[in-house]
């Protein structure tokens, strides 16, 4: 799609809940216990056509992010990432992706793999740690 899409960005909430989960499953991705509270929704027309989350648990993590793919394209992505920098008050946040060049845009830079153990206790205790195809990134909130 290439035309002007009027999208509006809000906090999901428990009504949200399956949309959201069938969005996340497109790309084979899932809530990984994150509450529903922590997502934000992108809305075109009355459909749910984006989501985020941002986590803050061991680190402040952008942890899923997804657009259908029929609306691909448009900025909602970027939209909603700029909708996570207004919200959050910490001096970095971090993202595990399989789409660095998307993120890279958004002024994030690669760090080393390394990093994921320091980070996060999943990849620490992942045996396929060493197979691995997630890129992990990070931006200086104040830079943005």
């Amino acid at each position: 799609m290439s035309e002007y899409i009027d999208v509006a960005i809000r906090g999901a909430g428990e009504k949200d809940g399956e949309s959201v989960e069938c969005l996340l499953s497109t790309y084979f991705l899932d809530m990984d216990e994150v509450p529903i509270d922590d997502f934000i929704v992108a809305e075109a027309n009355g459909k749910i056509v984006g989501v985020a989350a941002l986590a803050d648990r061991s680190c402040c993590e952008i942890h899923s992010i997804a657009v259908h793919p029929n609306y691909r394209g448009n900025g909602i992505g970027s939209k909603m990432v700029s909708s996570i920098f207004e919200s959050v008050n910490k001096e970095r946040i971090y993202v595990r992706t399989t789409s660095p060049i998307f993120f890279r845009k958004l002024g994030f830079i690669e760090l080393p793999m390394s990093e994921k153990v320091n980070l996060w206790d999943d990849c620490r205790e992942c045996d396929r740690f060493d197979r691995c195809k997630q890129h992990v990134m990070c931006i200086q909130t104040d830079e943005v």
